[in-house]
């Protein structure tokens, strides 16, 4: 837990127990009394866990598949030697029928191997 919400957990720790009033602990916080309720009821109900967000340590449901990662690798560094980004997307849309965008290419790379300055200088 970062050190904010560690700082968050104490003041509601405090509300709870009778020793800050809501509105102080509202004006500590930097929020709306109205965010304070919301915080005081999740951290009622599950502790200082019901503080961090609820997607904390999961994968992205959008994220690119490692197998197909690997073969964009493999196409990049093979057939594709040299191509930088915006080519690279190109001719993987137009010959293999894999569409990503440009940043996601440029994300696959340093994701699966080691990344020089760019796919033909993998190494």
């Amino acid at each position: 837990m970062s050190v904010h919400k560690q700082r968050r957990a104490l003041v509601l720790t405090r509300v709870v127990g009778g020793d800050l009033s809501p509105g102080d602990a509202a004006a500590s916080l930097g929020c709306s009394q109205r965010r304070l309720w919301r915080l005081l009821r999740k951290f009622r109900a599950s502790g200082p866990a019901g503080l961090v967000h609820g997607n904390r340590g999961r994968r992205s449901e959008r994220r690119v598949g490692d197998d197909i990662a690997r073969r964009v690798v493999a196409l990049a560094t093979g057939r594709y030697a040299g191509a930088n980004d915006t080519p690279l997307c190109e001719l993987l849309a137009e010959r293999e029928g894999i569409q990503f965008s440009r940043s996601s290419v440029r994300r696959i790379g340093p994701s699966v191997g080691s990344w020089g300055r760019g796919w033909g200088q993998f190494r």
